[in-house]
């Protein structure tokens, strides 16, 4: 059982988390890459093996239909388990285009850093 120390750094955690991907977010939306629910890949899309679901969709889609959800859904105790890397990912994928999505990678990497 945990204790209420434990309890409460678990709670932080998971706050700063969600801070996290608001920001994400709100990034995405800053560069016109979030679609909304118009914008959704049909079902199909979410059967993907492939990380990233990158034979599927667009990266900026992943992030917006399975990362974020995924990671909102989770639970304080659940983030003790996971661990996270999609910067460099992101780095790759925007290739030659670093300056314009520079802001967004750098919250990717505040993300991953945020599980190790």
């Amino acid at each position: 059982m945990l204790d209420e120390k434990t309890m409460t750094v678990q709670i932080v955690t998971l706050v700063e988390l969600k801070k996290l991907l608001n920001e994400l977010e709100e990034e995405l939306k800053k560069m016109s890459l979030w679609q909304g629910p118009a914008g959704r890949p049909p079902e199909s899309a979410f059967l993907s093996m492939t990380p990233f679901f990158m034979d599927t969709m667009e990266f900026h889609q992943w992030l917006e239909y399975v990362f974020i959800p995924r990671l909102s859904a989770l639970e304080s105790q659940e983030l003790s388990n996971l661990k996270v890397i999609v910067a460099p990912y992101a780095i790759e994928v925007y290739r030659g285009q670093w300056t314009r999505y520079a802001a967004l990678i750098r919250l990717l990497k505040k993300i991953d850093a945020f599980f190790f």
